[in-house]
């Protein structure tokens, strides 16, 4: 059997690890999806992006990110800086957070599109550690 390839063999497939931004956070990777979400009742987008170091990482669109990040960017290397927070801009105790965002000009890895975009995948507070 030596180097045959098992298939029975079982891989455990997890949910990418949330992530937040705060000033000078670099996130940098392949975006493989987008999906819309429904975050504390109210709809977002859900970002996941595959990073070099085989981890995938998923986060939630600011307004800056949802109109900087399009459907036709998946497959695409993606780096988005946080470069701080817009105190001119708030919404109750928090500030607008600010970003570069840096799209490849190519894509770099095929992805599949999702067929049933107008799926809607509940997001909780207890899925989000922060």
């Amino acid at each position: 059997m030596g180097d045959e390839v098992r298939d029975n063999e079982m891989i455990e497939r997890t949910e990418p690890k949330f992530i937040s931004f705060a000033a000078g956070d670099v996130c940098q990777g392949v975006l493989t999806a987008i999906e819309k979400v429904s975050v504390k009742g109210k709809p977002g987008v859900r970002y996941t992006v595959a990073r070099t170091d085989g981890t995938d990482v998923c986060f939630i669109g600011t307004q800056v990110l949802n109109r900087r990040l399009r459907a036709e960017d998946r497959g695409h290397r993606i780096e988005i800086v946080c470069t701080g927070e817009d105190e001119n801009v708030k919404r109750g105790e928090n500030c607008m957070k600010t970003f570069v965002v840096s799209v490849s000009k190519n894509r770099v890895a095929d992805v599949p599109v999702i067929s049933d975009e107008s799926a809607v995948l509940e997001i909780t507070d207890s899925d989000i550690p922060f």
